[in-house]
């Protein structure tokens, strides 16, 4: 055979198949590879942590993770140190699983190691995967609202606090991050820390000094950092701003837009809802001066009144009744403010001034630029809903942010300069001009909101605050220093001499700011669609379909109309074309108030109202003016809501103690005067020839003898034993004054017998 031929016999031999005979097997291979080895274990990464996880869900386990003292571990038996390792991997599916086994460890322990996770969880703010930022942001979510923080628990005031500057250093460091993913990410927990923990976010804004609190890790200058690095994202910063924000879009600048306003809230308001409530009553009623401190003639003892307690009951805190007669025969002028302010030295309001100036452009621009998708009529179709809610919660970001930080300038303890004030009033203006084509704001698409106020309400309110804001500003009572004038006239004359006074002034003011033209005074409009807007909700809707008021818009409303009723009335020489918008408003608000259930809480919010604003009309030595004129029909309805006082009393009874409460003392309050203590017919609220008929109906508050069911026990016997039920007996015992016919007398002794 030749040789080639041999070789590639040789080369084909390998591939060539042996052809099997019958009865005979098939032939081993020579060239088959040996596998049967055995090995005594396998190493496997992580083999300790399975283990420990085993023995750990193994009930029968003496494992010494069930000991109390115990380290934590995840349900794959990793413990701290191992899970935070694993923070750092390079692997976003590995660091995104160990947030989740963060929060593990934590359920079990949450006061574990608070500093290191702290420190880890703050490098994680900057993290490129989105993924991981999420679950970052919920998971800081749930940790910081494990125990709220009015309770000041350990976690909040010991382990976390000391441990919050550097995280906050980490966050605003995200805030000027070159992706704008991360920015966005980073102002959205700037927004989650304000939620939890809102003094440490904003200390050091607006002024420099450290926080009020006091307490460790209220960095003074945490604020300032936080707020200049969410300036900056907008683009607010100058050179060193982001070039980026142009190019944000809508949901982007919207994110921003909330993480300010919700830092500016907290940081001027404290983020309260009765702050607002609360801040109207400033300047207006000196709770320590109140109605029964007016020349009242009733003998107050050291010990309470001059009544038999063991019978009749006892005096509830008789001490704060105490009553200065020397007081009446002249007025306290060293009591009263001449400047009408009550400033705190070392208040800073130029970076509040500074960071409205500089936003103004930006919140005009974008409220031009969302509200034509926001109130389009094609608005709510299914393509374009998602968007215009963007655009909606946009506008009433810009309008809220507005209205927050022009009332902080133009009503703050300290007054700002009156350029800087004429300057805020331009900005209000001209952002009013944009909102009033709009306004009232109304339709299908606002219907929704992100909190207890739909985004329509949100911005009829922000909308009536920054007409409210434009009101003239009330000028502090000067009274006569002539000593034979004080000696001529009544208190009531002398006051009302000196509030008129001072609302001409407040006239000349205004007619100086219209010009020569003549009509409504500058942005008086603004006013004149806010009192109508007001007193149309207020009236009864025909609409079946019309949404009522509810108990946070009627809180959210109270302080606007105070600025309008206490506004000065037109004079009697105006225009019979000019609106009285304190009567128009006033009498709207009454009327509504005497429309709603007694042991409503609108009633109560109501009754509030009313009480506080007698309290300011009655004052003796009053700041800033306000009076009722007697032919205006908001006196008629004002004295016709005191004489219902005793019927609400009825309807109530021991089913709402605390609005209970709060009328007795307010009777308690008027019948302390005696009678003629301060009220001079004509001038003031109170018409003491009244007093008789009230008397007489407070009688089956206490027992009723029914014609048909002969007697009944009236609802005082069904108030709780304790404090209201005493001042029940302290109010029968004052107005006995007028019981002429003893109606009210024999009713209290008829109760008392009845509940021994």
């Amino acid at each position: 055979m030749p040789p080639a031929t041999k070789r590639k016999k040789e080369k084909e031999a390998d591939f060539k198949k042996a052809k099997l005979k019958l009865g005979k097997g098939k032939k081993v291979p020579t060239n088959a590879t040996n596998t049967s080895f055995k090995a005594r274990s396998i190493a496997l990464p992580g083999q300790q942590p399975l283990e420990r996880a085993a023995i750990q869900q193994d009930p029968s386990s003496n494992f010494a993770s069930t000991s109390a003292g115990a380290e934590p571990l995840t349900s794959s038996g990793l413990d701290l140190d191992e899970v935070l390792i694993r923070l750092r991997h390079p692997n976003a599916g590995v660091r995104r699983d160990s947030l989740g086994g963060v929060k593990e460890i934590l359920k079990i322990r949450s006061g574990v190691e608070v500093g290191r996770v702290m420190r880890a969880l703050g490098g994680m703010v900057a993290d490129d995967d989105a993924s991981v930022r999420k679950g970052l942001l919920g998971l800081l979510d749930w940790y910081f609202s494990i125990t709220p923080e009015a309770s000041y628990s350990s976690i909040k005031t010991v382990s976390l606090v000391p441990h919050l500057p550097l995280f906050l250093l980490l966050t605003s460091s995200a805030l000027s991050h070159i992706f704008p993913e991360i920015r966005l990410d980073a102002a959205r927990l700037v927004s989650l820390l304000l939620q939890h923990v809102p003094r440490h976010i904003t200390a050091g804004w607006p002024a420099s000094a450290p926080s009020a609190s006091g307490e460790a890790g209220a960095t003074s200058t945490s604020g300032s950092t936080i707020l200049e690095g969410l300036r900056l994202a907008l683009g607010l910063g100058g050179d060193k701003a982001s070039s980026a924000q142009g190019r944000l879009t809508a949901g982007g600048k919207l994110v921003f837009l909330k993480a300010v306003l919700a830092f500016v809230t907290q940081a001027l308001e404290g983020g309260s809802d009765s702050a607002a409530t609360e801040s109207m009553w400033e300047g207006w009623l000196d709770e320590g001066n109140s109605a029964s401190n007016k020349g009242a003639v009733l003998e107050v003892s050291e010990h309470g009144l001059a009544f038999d307690g063991t019978n009749e009951g006892w005096v509830v805190e008789s001490g704060s009744w105490a009553v200065n007669t020397a007081a009446t025969s002249g007025w306290e002028l060293g009591r009263l403010d001449a400047g009408g302010s009550t400033a705190e030295s070392g208040e800073n309001g130029s970076g509040t001034m500074n960071l409205f100036v500089q936003l103004h452009p930006l919140l005009l621009s974008t409220f031009l630029e969302s509200a034509p998708s926001a109130f389009s009529p094609t608005s709510t179709s299914a393509p374009t809903a998602a968007s215009t809610e963007t655009h909606i919660e946009l506008c009433v970001v810009t309008a809220t942010l507005t209205s927050v930080l022009a009332k902080h300038i133009i009503t703050a303890a300290a007054p700002a300069s009156e350029k800087d004030t004429g300057i805020v009033r331009a900005r209000i203006s001209d952002f009013l001009k944009r909102l009033s084509p709009y306004f009232p704001f109304s339709g299908a698409s606002l219907t929704t909101g992100s909190s207890a106020l739909s985004a329509g309400m949100e911005l009829n309110l922000a909308y009536a605050r920054l007409a409210a804001l434009l009101a003239p500003q009330p000028v502090p009572l000067a009274y006569g220093q002539n000593a034979t004038e004080r000696r001529k006239d009544t208190a009531w004359k002398a006051r009302v001499r000196s509030v008129e006074a001072s609302w001409a002034t407040v006239r000349a003011e205004t007619d100086r700011r219209k010009g020569k033209g003549k009509g409504r005074a500058v942005d008086g409009w603004a006013m004149a669609e806010v009192a109508a807007w007001l007193t149309d909700i207020l009236t009864p809707s025909q609409d079946m379909l019309s949404p009522p008021i509810t108990t946070s818009t009627f809180s959210a409303l109270l302080p606007i109309m105070w600025t309008l009723i206490t506004q000065p009335p037109p004079p009697s020489s105006t225009e019979e074309d000019e609106e009285n918008i304190p009567e128009m408003v006033g009498t709207a608000l009454l009327a509504f108030i005497a429309r709603q259930n007694a042991s409503s809480a609108l009633r109560g919010l109501g009754d509030d109202f009313v009480i506080r604003l007698v309290r300011t009309h009655e004052q003796s030595y009053p700041t800033l003016p306000f009076f009722i004129h007697m032919s205006s029909k908001l006196r008629a309805a004002v004295r016709g809501w005191i004489d219902g006082v005793p019927k609400a009393l009825w309807d109530i009874g021991a089913r709402d103690e605390r609005a209970t409460e709060r009328l007795l003392r307010w009777l308690l309050d008027m019948g302390m005067r005696g009678a003629g203590g301060g009220a001079e017919e004509g001038c003031s609220l109170l018409d003491v020839k009244t007093y008789p008929s009230i008397s007489a109906r407070l009688a089956p508050f206490f027992h009723l003898a029914h014609p048909t069911r002969g007697s009944t026990m009236g609802p005082w016997t069904k108030l709780p034993e304790g404090r209201v039920r005493r001042l029940g007996l302290d109010v029968a015992a004052v107005w006995g004054e007028w019981d002429t016919e003893g109606r009210l007398g024999e009713a209290v002794k008829l109760a008392q017998a009845g509940i021994q």
